[in-house]
């Protein structure tokens, strides 16, 4: 029925009706009430594979950007921080005028050649480039002296373009973290202007130091087109893996990311995350997993009284992370029991089938389960995490170990957390609605005395069915995106579509990138270097 709404070319507003109607109806069996709205006839929403299908990312996005601001987890190259602040001040004194029109351009025509140049000067270390793969072909070919500027951007949003978004890569990805760091200010809506200290200086910086390149870079934008000769000088300026550490420009970058500067609101909890990387590198001497570290904090972060909170923070960061994954096994597999059984199933039947690869005790409670299942030791669940990252990060259905697994995982984090009110407050800040390891921690507190395999059966229709449900139909109401991986059909489950998952990216990869730009870590051997250990071990 619900294959059929969709051919029809109707959406259904309800996240759990899988028929029209304008009455409302309960779920009993899955113990809430969901209203219908009133049938509408709508646009087909174009479907989404969905990144967060439960619900659980929010709270991890939530926890990792108090921990890094100022940058995300597509802000990945320092030196673009610079580049930007020139590009905003040039346009001040070039233009004198907040036309977003003229400012588009002018963006988009920067963007491009400098990508254009940095490709054409080294493209092996041009990684990170709005425009790189665009430039790709165009400038491996040797034959070609010059090249256009002006088709590659004057159609944002259509395809042929070195990018689609409008605003450039400035305007996606580096406006927000900027104007968060004081480096720029909004002249207007969409233009912007450098803040009189920090963003004209580090504006200043890049003129005063490579003035024929910037020369060369401004004439290539305002003409629309740029030879092969200026993109080698160019590059040989300004490609963002030749920042000269003893230059101005990487003086003032290296201020920012360390968050040395007063009037940065950003800084002390960029400053006190970069400390806890630093000394994972440290310890590491040149081979480490950076999840993995700031999870067990052994060596000096286990010895270290500066930044618990920040600590802890990424320690609850990766407890929703793991808890996220375990919960994303048991969604593809309930897919895969809903898409085997011959008849439409109800949920109840389904979760206690579930539930019965879950937990192979009949008998045991919640609590007396959990301490026999519990793991030794934190590296052992973050390993067991990884395990469990491979699985959901295939679509097919798991195996019935992987269930079970997903069970260990769940249950031995609550026992070894549940008692830890600093990383419990630490989730509970972040949680909407119970979706995090928090509710489910809450979820375990209250069932700890009750049968396991009733426990494991109720948390799979309220953390799985419900809250993907509930998910799916926000995404499909607000954004007319399809994201449902099953469909509630009187009670069944219906329709099953298996799903890739992965964890979120919590911005440390591009944290250690910057640590490598601001030479704190040697590109090459990923050792620690002088200027990262003078700011590590700074009073």
């Amino acid at each position: 029925m619900a294959k059929a709404a969709k051919a029809l070319g109707f959406q259904i507003a309800s996240p759990l009706a899988s028929v029209l109607t304008e009455h409302a109806f309960s779920v009993s069996k899955l113990g809430f009430e969901v209203m219908t709205y009133i049938t509408d006839w709508t646009k087909p929403g174009s479907f989404s594979a969905g990144r967060d299908p439960l619900g659980f990312q929010a709270a991890s996005v939530r926890l990792y950007t108090s921990l890094v601001p100022g940058l995300t987890n597509v802000t990945n190259r320092l030196r673009y921080y610079s580049f930007y602040c020139w590009v905003v001040w040039q346009f001040e004194q070039i233009h004198h005028t907040t036309k977003e029109d003229k400012w588009v351009e002018f963006i988009r025509r920067c963007e491009a050649a400098i990508a254009l140049a940095c490709q054409i000067g080294d493209a092996a270390n041009a990684f990170g480039m709005a425009g790189s793969e665009w430039w790709r072909y165009e400038a491996a070919d040797t034959s070609k002296k010059a090249f256009d500027l002006i088709n590659p951007t004057n159609r944002p949003g259509e395809d042929g373009q070195y990018l689609k978004a409008k605003y450039g890569n400035f305007g996606q990805f580096y406006t927000a973290s900027m104007l968060e760091m004081g480096l720029i200010d909004s002249a207007s809506a969409r233009v912007f202007g450098v803040t009189g200290t920090a963003g004209k200086a580090l504006a200043l910086a890049v003129q005063k130091e490579h003035p024929e390149a910037c020369t060369l870079l401004l004439k290539a934008v305002k003409v629309g087109r740029i030879t092969r000769s200026d993109c080698k000088t160019i590059s040989e300026a300004l490609h963002p893996s030749y920042l000269d550490p003893s230059s101005r420009e990487a003086r003032l970058l290296k201020a920012i990311l360390q968050g040395d500067r007063a009037d940065d609101p950003t800084a002390e909890a960029r400053r006190i995350s970069l400390r806890n990387v630093l000394a994972v590198v440290s310890d590491s001497k040149g081979e480490f997993d950076l999840r993995r570290e700031l999870y067990v904090q052994s060596g000096s972060l286990g010895a270290s009284s500066q930044g618990g909170e920040n600590l802890t923070r990424w320690r609850a960061y990766f407890l929703n992370e793991f808890c996220h994954i375990a919960l994303e096994v048991w969604l593809n597999a309930i897919v895969g029991l809903s898409n085997q059984v011959a008849e439409p199933t109800a949920v109840d039947a389904l979760a206690a089938t579930l539930a019965a690869l879950a937990v192979g005790d009949e008998t045991a409670s919640t609590e007396s389960l959990a301490v026999g299942l519990a793991l030794k030791s934190l590296r052992d669940g973050h390993d067991l995490g990884s395990e469990l990252l491979a699985i959901a990060s295939v679509k097919k259905r798991p195996e019935a170990s992987a269930v079970a697994a997903s069970t260990k995982l769940i249950l031995s984090l609550w026992i070894r957390w549940r008692e830890k009110a600093l990383i419990r407050e630490a989730l509970l800040r972040e949680t909407v609605e119970g979706r995090s390891v928090e509710g489910v921690f809450r979820f375990l507190d209250l069932n700890s005395a009750a049968n396991a395999r009733f426990t494991i059966a109720k948390l799979i229709k309220k953390f799985v069915v419900s809250n993907h449900l509930m998910i799916a139909g926000q995404k499909l109401a607000t954004g007319g995106r399809f994201t449902y991986r099953f469909m509630l059909d009187d009670g069944c489950l219906v329709d099953g579509e298996f799903g890739e998952y992965t964890y979120t990216q919590p911005r440390i990869a591009n944290l250690l990138t910057f640590a490598r730009d601001a030479d704190l870590v040697d590109r090459e051997s990923g050792i620690i270097t002088a200027a990262g250990a003078e700011f590590l071990n700074a009073a």
